[in-house]
């Protein structure tokens, strides 16, 4: 069985690559996922661990809703260590995967990507940095994973 988006249901192990500026370099590390259909496949449920370098073993979840007629989505979003709070997202959605983002702070964004690849489910999380006197405006991958 399979939910929205077609990501299978279940337990899964992965990887994780994080790096919290652009120019670092990724640390890598194990991570497990938890994927289950919600409000009778009205959304996915995706529920992540990795482990920060510094700080530890982490964990997120992403409720993940599918697209409306026009494609929009909507999710919500909390993550012990990126996202302490539960916020809203909103994107753009396919069958096999969806874009959701919002504005942290002025000019600041998060983006999440959600996709089905050969069967796997992965997840990009990127930073968008507006421009500053550090340089220019800048988007760039901070979190991906990947589980099989």
């Amino acid at each position: 069985m399979t939910t929205p988006y077609d990501v299978p249901l279940g337990d899964g192990a992965g990887s994780y690559a994080f790096r919290l500026l652009p120019d670092d370099h990724f640390d890598e590390g194990a991570s497990t996922v938890a994927v289950d259909a919600a409000a009778s496949g009205r959304a996915v449920l995706v529920s992540y661990t990795w482990v920060h370098p510094v700080d530890g073993p982490q964990s997120g979840t992403l409720l993940l809703g599918v697209p409306g007629e026009d494609g929009a989505v909507s999710a919500a979003w909390v993550d012990s260590w990126h996202q302490r709070d539960v916020v809203a997202l909103t994107g753009t959605g396919t069958a096999t995967g969806a874009v959701v983002a919002y504005e942290y702070a002025p000019g600041w964004t998060w983006e999440i990507e959600v996709a089905v690849v050969d069967g796997g489910l992965t997840m990009v999380m990127r930073n968008g940095v507006p421009e500053g006197d550090d340089g220019p405006a800048a988007r760039y991958d901070a979190m991906r994973g990947t589980w099989f």
